[in-house]
């Protein structure tokens, strides 16, 4: 791992694109953050991106940035290489959602393994997207210091109907 300070409102680290780094980059991002109010939502939701990173890509290094802006909002970055799916969230547990992870149609079933991941960030994020181009994906999401809407469902749908912002922007490829 390699840890760039800037300002101390800023770090990026660069982690190895295996399984057990997702741990190491827990750990950094907690130190960072401290007792942020935010802290444990912020290590879930770089635990999910981070590991679509290494599932989804063969990216050797991760790149993970976060910056705390002077509001205490929390922004997290995670660059992996690209792969041949983009961050959705899933609403289908068929087949080829198993292998890719990426398909949406129905909620998964109370029993599968995978595809929540997304649908996590989506719901305890202020906001949320990535941005893709011909060298890789990078996923980021926002967290406000305040917890989360509580009337959210786990499909990031509110009882007010009311949605989160998802962006996307493409470049060269």
């Amino acid at each position: 791992m390699r840890i760039h300070s800037y300002d101390g409102q800023q770090e990026s680290a660069v982690f190895p694109g295996d399984e057990a780094s997702a741990g190491e980059a827990r750990r950094w991002l907690r130190k960072f953050l401290g007792d942020h109010p935010r802290c444990d939502d912020a290590v879930l939701l770089l635990s999910e991106v981070f590991t679509n990173a290494v599932a989804y890509t063969r990216s050797p290094q991760i790149p993970v940035t976060v910056t705390v802006g002077w509001d205490r909002t929390v922004e997290v970055k995670v660059t992996d290489q690209g792969g041949t799916t983009v961050p959705c969230v899933c609403r289908t547990q068929a087949p080829a959602a198993s292998l890719t992870g990426h398909l949406e149609g129905d909620p998964p079933g109370d029993l599968a393994e995978s595809g929540r991941g997304i649908a996590l960030v989506r719901s305890l994020s202020r906001r949320w997207g990535y941005l893709r181009d011909a060298t890789g994906c990078t996923v980021w999401f926002i967290l406000t210091p305040a917890d989360p809407p509580p009337d959210r469902d786990p499909l990031g749908s509110s009882a007010s109907g009311t949605r989160r912002a998802t962006y996307q922007e493409v470049h060269g490829g």
